[in-house]
Order: C-alpha cells, then sequence, then structure tokens
C-alpha cells in the first residue's frame, strides 16, 4: 500500500478487524478531527436536542432559548449518567438516575439533597461543553480543544463543492443503517468507482460513465473530489425535480463526489445532494447515516413527499446490494487465508485514503 498504485496491493486483514487498530483510530482520528453530526434543521427550534454516541463518548447537540447551537459531553456531573437520549424538544435537561437538572446552555439549575456536601459546588457542575461550528448547513464537533478552526479544516471542500450551495438546501431524508463491517471498508466502498458497473448494474452503475475517464482530484488528509457523469438516483435516471437552480449551467448527468476526513463522503447529482456519515461502532461493525438534500423550494410541492419516497426506496435498493459485498469483505478479512490483492488504476482513491489513514493511526511514512 505504501508504494505507488501501479505496485500497490490491498492491505491486511488486521487494519479491519483489529480491536488495537479501532482503538488506534479513536485516539488519533476521531477524537481529534472535526466531525460532521447533523443538519441544522434538525435542530431547528429553541429547545431541539439530539443525542449521539461516537466511538464510546455521549454528545449531546441543543439549540438554546438564545438560538445558539451548542454541544456538550452527554454525561451528568454526579455519577456520569447520559443526561437524555434520541432527539426531541425541551426546555431543560433532568438527570434519569438522580434528577440532577440543566438549562438548555448546560449549568446545573437543580441538584437535591446536595446541602451538606463541602465537595459540591453547582458552578462546576455544568454538562462539559464541546466545541461546535457550522458549515454549509451541516453541524460539525470536535473533542480536540486545539484542533484547527474549522473553517480551515472544511477549506478544501469549500472550494470544490462551495457551489452545491448545501445551505439553501433541507433534508428530505434520512436513512441509517448498520453495517457488518468495519468503518473503513464502507470509506473505501464508497470511494470504489470499480464496483459500480458491476454491482450495481441493475441501478447506479446502469447510465454512469465510464470510470477510468474521471480522475481523482487528491488533497492532504485523505481528501478527495471527483467530477463525472451520472443519472440522477431514481429508477430511469430522471429526475422529478429536474436540476437544482445554481446547476442550470450543468449537464442533467452532471455528478460530483469527494471525502472530508474522517467520516463525510459526500455524493451529488445535478438534482440533489446526498452525503453519508461513517460511525464506527466496533472493530467489524459501523453505523452509516445517509443524507438526502433538495433545494427548499421543493418543499412546497402538493407531490415532493410522493416523489421523495421513490428517491429513498432506491436509495435503499443500491445500499443494500452494497451491504452484502461489505459483509463479506468483513468476513474475509478474519481469514488466514486471505492475501491481499493488487490494486487497480480505478482504486487511486482508496490508495490516497487509506495511506492518509496508516499516517494517522501508525505515524507519517510507518509501514
Amino acid at each position: 500500500m505504501r508504494r505507488p498504485i501501479a505496485e500497490a496491493r490491498h492491505l491486511s486483514g488486521a487494519f479491519y478487524s483489529s480491536p488495537e487498530v479501532y482503538e488506534l483510530e479513536k485516539r488519533n482520528i476521531y477524537m481529534r478531527d472535526w466531525l460532521c453530526v447533523a443538519r441544522v434543521e434538525e435542530l431547528e427550534r429553541a429547545g431541539d436536542y439530539m443525542a449521539l454516541r461516537i466511538m464510546g463518548e455521549a454528545v449531546l447537540l441543543v439549540r438554546g432559548a438564545d438560538g445558539a447551537l451548542r454541544a456538550f459531553a452527554n454525561t451528568c456531573a454526579h455519577r456520569g449518567v447520559e443526561v437524555v437520549w434520541g432527539t426531541g424538544n425541551a426546555t431543560h435537561f433532568s438527570c434519569p438516575y438522580h434528577g440532577w437538572t440543566y438549562d438548555l446552555e448546560g449549568a446545573l439549575t437543580g441538584a437535591a439533597f446536595m446541602d451538606d456536601s463541602q465537595a459540591f459546588d453547582p458552578g462546576r457542575c455544568g454538562l462539559p461543553p464541546l466545541r461546535l461550528g457550522v458549515w454549509a448547513g451541516w453541524v460539525f464537533i470536535t473533542f480536540d480543544g486545539e484542533a484547527p478552526p474549522l473553517a480551515e479544516f472544511v477549506a478544501h471542500f469549500e472550494r470544490e463543492f462551495g457551489f452545491l450551495r448545501q445551505q439553501d438546501c433541507r433534508l428530505a431524508v434520512k436513512v441509517e443503517v448498520e453495517l457488518d463491517c468495519n468503518w473503513k471498508l464502507f470509506v473505501e466502498n464508497l470511494l470504489d468507482v470499480y464496483h459500480a458497473a458491476t454491482l450495481h448494474v441493475k441501478t447506479i452503475g446502469a447510465k454512469r460513465g465510464r470510470a477510468d475517464r474521471y480522475p481523482f482530484n487528491l488533497f492532504p488528509h485523505g481528501g478527495t473530489s471527483m467530477f463525472y457523469h451520472s443519472d440522477p438516483m431514481v429508477p430511469g435516471g430522471k429526475s422529478p425535480f429536474g436540476r437544482m437552480p445554481w446547476l442550470a449551467d450543468k449537464p442533467d448527468n452532471f455528478a460530483c463526489s469527494g471525502r472530508l476526513s474522517p467520516n463525510m463522503q459526500l455524493i451529488a447529482r445535478s438534482d440533489n445532494v446526498h452525503p453519508f456519515l461513517m460511525w464506527p461502532l466496533g472493530p467489524d461493525r459501523c453505523r452509516v447515516v445517509n443524507y438526502t438534500l433538495f433545494p427548499r423550494r421543493h418543499f412546497e410541492r402538493p407531490d415532493f413527499e410522493d416523489k421523495v419516497r421513490v428517491y429513498r426506496d432506491y436509495l435503499v435498493e443500491v445500499i443494500e446490494e452494497d451491504r452484502r459485498m461489505v459483509a463479506s469483505l468483513q468476513q474475509v478479512m478474519r481469514s488466514r487465508r486471505f492475501r491481499p490483492g493488487p490494486m487497480s488504476k480505478l482504486e487511486l482513491g482508496i490508495h490516497h485514503v487509506v495511506n492518509d489513514l496508516l499516517d494517522r493511526v501508525y505515524g507519517a511514512g510507518a509501514g
């Protein structure tokens, strides 16, 4: 893998199945980078909240009474129990274990029977804050207080994909699936233009241009972009909405994709944008969340829900095609008989990203 792609082979199974590698990825990647976690419209009103678990870390996103979005460690200052689960709207949060209460800004507002405790300081018992930022309608957080500013982190993505104007879109479809594979295998699957014409011959691979005609653009920290031709992701390839207004100068079969390390993979067609977010659940499992975004004006159409349902069903069909393959990949990663094969020139994106991951996990140039 450390060789030029013409000489490179895929990695051994341990990189995709080892608990030790998984812990290094948590420490060196997910606990350091900015992570894309939600859309702003999922937290639109004061009191809207979303509780997440990211590689064992409990996180709470909430829009405060002042309209500001905030992120906290979702851990009560008493025993560490998660203060809230799921999503919803609230005026305050009450720990389900001992009833300690917090306002929407994370401050402790109540703790019964603590009057006699000399160790109790209400002012130091709020929910621990996390850094939060917004780019193009996406909410990002980081666990690292010394991470670079979000604007710097997403700079290449803004240059490559700012024209998609995701901030002028809204979430129409959200599909979440758990897959029996290491998270990196699904990252590679989304970068793998080699497989589309074979595995997806009945769906998205049917009317896609030749993969060898569209080169990857490669950026530091495992970033990629690609611009190509592929029909909208609906049966028959004809969008019921037409091109997004700001893509009027693009052909109907315009398409692009790109990766923002570590957990965001953007895919777009002329009519919508549908990024994937990847969440590791263990060395051999991950959760994948797909968001389908459309321009705001389409939501006013009386037939919008019916049309969007077609997109959702088609997307689920494509994901199911991938699900079987990545599960099979994960199974062989534990086999003593597996010998990694040579890489194709069509796997340049995978080659670039995996080399970056090796740098992040083991140190630059290791291996």
